[in-house]
């Protein structure tokens, strides 16, 4: 980082990128590195470029000017110009080619982002030197490493267990620890501090559920359910339990993708580590997830009942706690015959109505004052009746239905 700070001092532009999952250092690095260019002489700029929040993506400013009560000197003869952006993960939050161009002279970037975010600067910025820097995390024997610099003793056999969970990610190590600490979680046992109890700190819980809170309904309710079902986030699994299909998640799992809580591992994506997973599923309360527990498991039996026309449900993966999923099985000859109308009750009809209407099964739960559970229930219910297994399909059916040449004949 310094050799980039001194090539922007010395010869000419340059970039460098800092890529990492959230939580992993990336502002405190770009805080360091804008410390060390003040110390350079460097003058700094700030870009406006996006909101608060992970929703939008976020871009501070970390020296808007000023440092150290300093006033900003923007027009000093010969300093180079430092611009920090932290996080811009969406291409609108990029700062337009002509701004580029405008600051001129010689210009360091350094930018903070999540992978897979695009590409922070736009193609054809050329001629600046490059460079990338992948912060991963922790290794086993640096976290324990970290938890005997903290609590002034090495850490007992539960606790390292607790460590290895965290999978190395460097803020919840840090308030995991802090949390202990704080909140009487931690005994000495043989000159080792060790686990008093079961119950994870208040503050890592809390920390984790006000970062949900920042982000869509729809992402919150993918993650919880995702954690409740297991380590893996099998997107049909989270279908059948919003008895939806998974293109009408599409916008969800994006973003869900985009909050760092999940990772792609090969073919599968998965939590990006248990503790992780535990955390998001210990944000809702208790009675809930007995609720979705519950109604996984009800799932599961369903599932392993063999259903009309269908063949046998898919076996689970390696590792994987999940709802199995039905593979429809080819049946020859012609289609089953459709159930009549009156075969669906009036609240039945009304449901199918409300699904026309684009509702999401929150708004339905609200129009008929019950809750979504209740929901999921009745769709469930009428996606058997009628054999699909989507929403589009329950409407096509229901349609042909309803015309004269889709009635069944006595």
């Amino acid at each position: 980082m310094r050799e980039i700070l001194e090539h922007g001092l010395n010869a000419g532009s340059a970039v460098l990128t800092v890529e990492g999952i959230p939580g992993i250092g990336k502002t405190r690095l770009l805080r360091e590195a804008a410390a060390v260019a003040d110390r350079l002489g460097y003058r700094f700029a700030q870009h406006r470029g996006a909101g608060p929040g992970p929703r939008t993506g976020r871009t501070h400013a970390l020296l808007s000017g000023q440092l150290a009560g300093r006033p900003r000197q923007a027009e000093a003869a010969g300093r180079p110009l430092l611009v920090v952006l932290d996080t811009p993960d969406r291409p609108d939050h990029t700062p337009p080619p002509r701004r580029h161009r405008a600051l001129g002279g010689r210009v360091v970037w350094l930018i903070a982002r999540r992978p897979g975010c695009p590409r922070p600067l736009p193609a054809d910025d050329q001629g600046r030197r490059g460079a990338r820097l992948v912060l991963g995390p922790l290794a086993h024997a640096d976290a324990v490493q970290l938890a005997q610099d903290t609590l002034g003793a090495p850490p007992g056999p539960a606790l390292r267990r607790l460590l290895e969970r965290a999978g190395g990610h460097p803020q919840l190590l840090v308030d995991l620890l802090a949390g202990l600490k704080e909140e009487g979680g931690l005994h000495r046992v043989a000159g080792e501090a060790d686990l008093s109890g079961h119950r994870l700190p208040t503050r890592l819980t809390a920390r984790v559920g006000a970062v949900l809170d920042r982000y869509s309904s729809g992402c919150r309710q993918l993650l919880c359910i995702a954690a409740i079902l297991g380590d893996e986030v099998v997107y049909e699994d989270l279908a059948a339990m919003t008895a939806t299909s998974v293109s009408a998640l599409l916008p969800a799992i994006e973003e869900v993708r985009a909050t760092g809580f999940v990772r792609t591992e090969g073919t599968r994506t998965v939590f990006l580590n248990p503790l992780l997973r535990q955390l998001i599923a210990a944000s809702m309360p208790p009675t809930l997830r007995t609720a979705l527990i519950r109604e996984a498991s009800a799932l599961r039996s369903a599932a392993r009942e063999p259903a009309a026309g269908r063949g046998p449900a898919a076996p689970p993966g390696p590792g994987r706690d999940t709802v199995p999923v039905h593979v429809p099985a080819p049946v020859p000859g012609p289609p089953a015959a459709q159930p009549d109308e009156t075969d669906l009750n009036q609240r039945q009809q009304l449901l199918v109505d409300l699904v026309g209407e684009g509702l999401t099964n929150q708004q339905i739960a609200r129009r008929l004052a019950v809750s979504h559970h209740t929901v999921n229930y009745h769709l469930r219910k009428l996606f058997k009746v009628f054999g699909v297994s989507s929403r589009i399909d329950l409407l096509n059916a229901a349609e042909r239905q309803r015309s004269p040449a889709g009635a069944r004949r006595p």
